[in-house]
């Protein structure tokens, strides 16, 4: 990150050859449509780049980065609700082939994730879609490790009780 913060353009390509591609993915989770997901991917970027010179070294990149493509989103859509629009929610439907009953159950998923609160969804995503820990996502989130332990189970409960309500 220092040499991002010098103007060092190879440092930056290499961060965002190797971290966009699974940054895009949370994002489009986050949001449910690619070409928003890419939009606030560039903004992430750039905030990213403005910002080189504050990275704490002590903080893992990867916690940062998200951290700041969540606050990316977050404003995004307040500004959406703010001016009468809605977030656009995950897909509840995606064309899958009947003879693959696994795809039929992610996207049920997908569906049922779009009807969680944005901030039980965000921390899902983070531990279940991310793979990130406990400690690392309450970095990202700028919350308690407490918090993060208590939104993973309001989400996971209510994934279940989404479930076990489905016809």
């Amino acid at each position: 990150m220092r040499a991002v913060a010098r103007g060092e353009e190879a440092a930056l390509c290499l961060l965002v050859e190797r971290h966009s591609a699974p940054l895009h993915a949370y994002l489009v989770r986050l949001c449910g449509d690619g070409a928003e997901a890419e939009d606030l991917l560039q903004e992430s970027w750039l905030r990213v780049v403005r910002g080189a010179s504050g990275f704490d070294p002590e903080r893992r990149f990867r916690s940062w980065l998200y951290g700041i493509a969540t606050h990316v989103a977050r404003d995004r859509f307040r500004r959406s609700r703010a001016r009468g629009g809605a977030h656009v929610p995950l897909p509840t439907t995606i064309a899958a082939a009947p003879s693959e009953p696994r795809s039929l159950a992610r996207v049920d998923l997908r569906g049922r994730l779009a009807e969680l609160p944005e901030r039980l969804r965000q921390t899902l995503v983070l531990r279940y879609y991310e793979g990130m820990d406990e400690p690392e996502i309450a970095k990202t989130l700028g919350v308690a490790r407490g918090t993060v332990k208590s939104r993973l189970h309001a989400a996971v409960a209510a994934l279940r009780r989404s479930i076990a309500g489905a016809p």
